[in-house]
């Protein structure tokens, strides 16, 4: 004759594997409201702020950087001296009447009109408008408008 102990009483009729399936869940259920109770826990120690030089200069960098990626619209023409193709289009390098150098981006995806995109040639004279930005010492332009 088999006793199983059950809720704290014999219970002749309870099966095993029913009473063991029953503690897996029971400890499962509990776990898991451990875990859900130590992630809600208050957490009561404060880190104090500590300011340093270098968090000043890296304001400072960020400040910069923010400043050299400002954008300002800008018309220029000029005489096509190079041409590099890429996926959606080509950047063209122009050199100004003033010897000035822009290396202008010619996209379908960036023109306001997706008609004016076309093919340019070296020697080409060409009069672009776009999103004008530096960077390093290199000028450059991403055309909006291609005429």
């Amino acid at each position: 004759m088999d006793f199983h102990f059950s809720n704290g009483i014999f219970n002749h009729n309870e099966k095993p594997e029913l009473k063991m399936k029953s503690h897996i869940q029971n400890l499962a259920m509990m776990s898991a409201v451990i875990a859900f109770a130590s992630c809600n826990s208050a957490k009561t120690e404060a880190k104090p702020e500590i300011k340093t030089e270098t968090a000043a200069a890296e304001v400072d960098t960020a400040a910069a950087v923010s400043e050299d990626l400002k954008t300002e619209t800008k018309s220029v023409e000029g005489k096509v001296t190079e041409i590099l193709n890429g996926k959606d289009g080509y950047t063209a390098t122009i050199e100004t009447a003033d010897k000035e150098i822009y290396l202008v981006t010619i996209s379908h995806s960036n023109l306001k009109d997706h008609t004016q995109f076309r093919s340019v040639k070296i020697g080409e004279t060409i009069k672009v408008k776009g999103d004008y930005w530096k960077m390093e010492n290199t000028s450059n332009i991403t055309v909006r408008e291609l005429q």
